[in-house]
């Protein structure tokens, strides 16, 4: 009866363009109130690194717009890939057709990485949905267990990958999806930030998923990250979805799958989205849900990845002003 009423109230604000968002969250955590699975310990052995034996084969897509004073991020980033697993194929698309420039980009990088030039760009900032079209390819080959799309200042380390392995195994029957947390160095404290978050969360007023004593999922409204990690389940929603489409979340697609949080993307920003905003449970905010370390009471180190560029908490900006261990706290 509460969440009925909250729609007629959240209509009649939309209507009047007032507060839509507030209700639209307080239908969101009452949904979630009204189901009573998510407190009990589901998986009392639970732990992000607990030693994965299946095999897995990883394909890892980069977007990379040519800039000579990134190129030692990239190399990064593709270093930490190779560390994850031997089976992991990575490709770089570039906006740069000039051979000098692939040059200095293959320079330190492993032979078998490859660089895919595209030619004739619609526009610059359509650059990373070329990744879609590659994906498609790799999808193909059943081989490939998980996929991996990320910006070129995007480092995902072996326990990232363990823990959303470890993770997905959990999540995956609340149709929910491990995600992850961009965090950058404050040079003048020394202190880990939440690049995403813009405000501190209160734990006991966000929808959480009840693990064990040490670890629980947290749903929150900043789930940017910067990439997506998929296994193939996941991938070929995305691709057969209307996630894999630039216009999904513009006034162009079916309304249907706009969010007020996708629509004040950059487009851009919107190619890792993914299946973010798609089919989202009952009592979540997105699809996405970080891992909460109860004892020590902040955002496990395991869903932590770097964003090697630390532009944001370095800047006068709007993002990068939340420390990590504020960003989720009790």
């Amino acid at each position: 009866m509460l969440v009925y009423l909250l729609e007629r109230l959240r209509k009649f604000l939309k209507s009047i363009g007032k507060k839509e968002e507030k209700i639209n969250d307080l239908i969101t955590l009452t949904k979630y109130k009204n189901q009573s699975n998510f407190s009990k310990i589901i998986d009392e052995n639970y732990d992000p690194l607990n030693q994965i034996n299946n095999k897995f084969k990883l394909a890892s897509v980069i977007g990379f717009f040519y800039n000579e004073n990134k190129l030692a991020n990239l190399l990064a980033v593709c270093e930490s890939l190779k560390e994850i697993t031997n089976e992991n194929e990575i490709y770089i698309l570039t906006n740069t057709k000039s051979s000098i420039h692939q040059e200095k980009m293959k320079k330190g990088l492993n032979e078998e990485v490859k660089i895919i030039p595209i030619n004739e760009i619609v526009h610059n900032r359509m650059l990373p949905w070329y990744h879609i079209n590659v994906m498609k390819e790799l999808f193909n080959n059943k081989e490939i267990t998980h996929f991996l799309y990320l910006e070129d200042d995007i480092l995902i380390n072996k326990s990232n990958f363990a823990y959303w392995l470890n993770s997905r195994r959990i999540l995956k029957k609340f149709n929910l999806i491990p995600g992850f947390v961009r965090t950058e160095i404050n040079q003048k404290d020394n202190e880990i930030y939440a690049v995403d978050f813009t405000k501190e969360n209160n734990i006991n007023k966000l929808p959480k998923i009840n693990i064990n004593k040490n670890y629980e999922f947290v749903s929150h409204k900043f789930p940017y990250q910067g990439m997506y990690l998929y296994d193939r389940e996941l991938m070929n929603e995305h691709l057969q979805g209307p996630s894999s489409n630039p216009d999904c979340g513009h006034g162009a697609f079916d309304t249907n799958f706009i969010d007020p949080r996708m629509i004040n993307l950059d487009l851009m920003a919107k190619a890792n989205i993914g299946l973010t905003y798609i089919n989202v449970p009952d009592g979540f905010f997105n699809r996405m849900v970080t891992l909460y370390n109860n004892k020590k009471k902040e955002i496990d180190i395991n869903c932590q990845i770097k964003h090697l560029s630390n532009k944001y908490t370095n800047l006068d900006s709007h993002h990068g002003n939340i420390k990590l261990k504020n960003a989720i706290k009790k």
